[in-house]
């Protein structure tokens, strides 16, 4: 008995270092990508604009790893990060969807999404090699004085 104890002890060991050891080689893959913040903030008169207001991403370099939107709102209101153009790549009931690129980020929250790739290299293609553009505002706060962002997809 105390033989075969042994041997399940063992065998458990060696599994969970497995798992273990699995897991840390993971851990490089799952963490590249490119990613890209957005920090909502308050300006004069009770207004709001999405920082940086443009962002240049480079196909040849910036599309050969996942690329990540990070959205920070450090502010009291909620704000909306909007650019109907631009889609995410999201997991809905199981499946990976693409839908345009709306996010509702609470007071002093942070929220993240998957920006799909495919289509804006598809929309790349199509411009025949000149640049982008993707148009992004809070439509919460659309009377403000900002006139939003853009994001500018070149080679």
């Amino acid at each position: 008995m105390k033989g075969f104890r042994r041997q399940l002890a063992r065998a458990v060991g060696v599994w969970i270092g497995f798992v273990i050891g699995v897991g840390v080689l993971a851990i490089p893959f799952a963490v590249w990508a490119k990613e890209i913040a957005f920090v909502a903030r308050e300006a004069e008169d009770q207004q709001a604009v999405w920082l940086p207001r443009e962002i240049v991403i480079h196909r040849s370099t910036d599309f050969t790893e996942p690329l990540v939107f990070r959205f920070e709102n450090p502010t009291k209101r909620t704000h909306v990060f909007e650019a109907p153009a631009l889609f995410e790549s999201i997991e809905e009931g199981g499946v990976q969807i693409t839908r345009p690129l709306r996010i509702t980020i609470p007071p002093e929250g942070i929220e993240q999404t998957v920006i799909d790739r495919d289509r804006m290299a598809s929309d790349a293609i199509t411009a025949d090699g000149e640049m982008v553009t993707y148009r992004f505002y809070c439509p919460l706060h659309r009377a403000d004085a900002d006139m939003g962002g853009r994001i500018v997809v070149g080679q």
